[in-house]
């Protein structure tokens, strides 16, 4: 039977599993087994990707850092090889400014700007967790620096009102592909791992500006756009202009829940949470109909999100049994703002 937005599990029961689960798949070397069918992690799917495995271990690191009580060793060891693994893919350009020492995400032979937002964003979580201990030889170099030159590699990045998405890593050339959610990943990467820089704060003023977003109704613009606010980065009129607009643009396209997929859902669901756990911090933010919208939504999307949930696993949806590391990322991160907002 669904859950109706009244009887929802308890959040940290399902942010609990999740890291279970996660903490169960991550192999000797760090790689997660990407995917596999619901209940049954032996009936692997094939394939990799950089960006999900940082997005995953940012979730894991995220959630033992704000859960309450002492974190699982089996689950501390699963992030320090997962963080191994991120590690091992981080390389110095040769074309690099030689004054300018940095840190590429390397996966096929390109960077992509997307990565490295999600691997900054993943190794902030890992610094802030007090009972690690990573290897000596986990990372490049000692993590502080590991992430300042991550941080150079991405500020230099900035390009005009925007950023460069994706290089060839052997010779620096820009490649063409573009993302709808690499930028998001980026600014908030980078809100989240140090101070803004002039550029930074102009791109994302002016981006926000724009309304970028509003037409993918990203959820990385939304958390890039709540840290820009709750560091001051921004004005607080702009910021409530931006959100405005960003969650009018999800309450009033349900399009994506006829999808009846989970990730789809969870992605708008973290939006929508994430602005309200900011609004809570801010007083007067947004205005109190849009709020009471918002959380009727959210509580809307997150019952619907459980049709596709059992033992810590999000699968695809209906048409598919697939659980991926990003689809449970996505999901559970939902579920763990919930329970920060106290809704269970």
């Amino acid at each position: 039977m669904r859950s109706s937005p009244q009887t929802l599990p308890r959040s940290q029961d399902v942010v609990t599993a999740a890291l279970a689960h996660l903490a169960r798949i991550v192999l000797d070397k760090g790689r997660f087994i990407y995917a596999h069918d619901a209940y049954d992690i032996a009936a692997v799917h094939e394939g990799y990707n950089l960006l999900r495995h940082c997005g995953t271990l940012w979730f894991m690191a995220r959630a033992t850092n704000q859960l309450p009580g002492r974190p699982d060793p089996d689950l501390l060891e699963a992030i320090i090889r997962a963080t191994g693994y991120l590690g091992r893919k981080l390389a110095p350009p040769l074309w690099a400014a030689p004054d300018r020492p940095s840190l590429g995400l390397v996966g096929n032979g390109a960077v992509k700007l997307g990565g490295l937002g999600l691997g900054l964003l993943a190794l902030t979580e890992v610094a802030a967790l007090p009972a690690l201990a990573l290897p000596p030889k986990a990372l490049p170099h000692p993590l502080p620096a590991t992430l300042s030159r991550m941080r150079t590699y991405a500020l230099d990045e900035i390009d005009g009102d925007d950023f460069r998405h994706k290089r060839d890593f052997q010779t620096g050339e820009v490649l063409g592909f573009r993302s709808d959610y690499y930028t998001g990943e980026a600014i908030f990467g980078l809100l989240m791992s140090g101070p803004a820089t002039g550029d930074l704060i102009r791109v994302t003023t002016g981006l926000m500006r724009q309304g970028y977003g509003f037409a993918q109704q990203s959820h990385w613009m939304a958390y890039a756009a709540c840290e820009a606010v709750a560091r001051g980065v921004v004005p607080e009129a702009l910021g409530s202009a931006y959100l405005t607009g960003l969650m009018e643009a999800i309450l009033g396209d349900t399009h994506y829940r006829a999808r009846r997929q989970s990730t789809p859902i969870a992605c708008r669901t973290e939006a929508l949470t994430r602005v309200l756990l900011l609004a809570r911090d801010h007083p007067g933010l947004l205005s109190p109909d849009l709020l009471t919208r918002i959380h009727t939504h959210a509580a809307d999307n997150l019952a619907l999100q459980l049709d596709w949930y059992a033992d810590g696993q999000f699968w695809k949806g209906d048409d598919a049994r697939k659980v991926q590391i990003d689809y449970i990322q996505h999901n559970a991160t939902a579920f763990l703002h919930w329970g920060l907002l106290g809704e269970g």
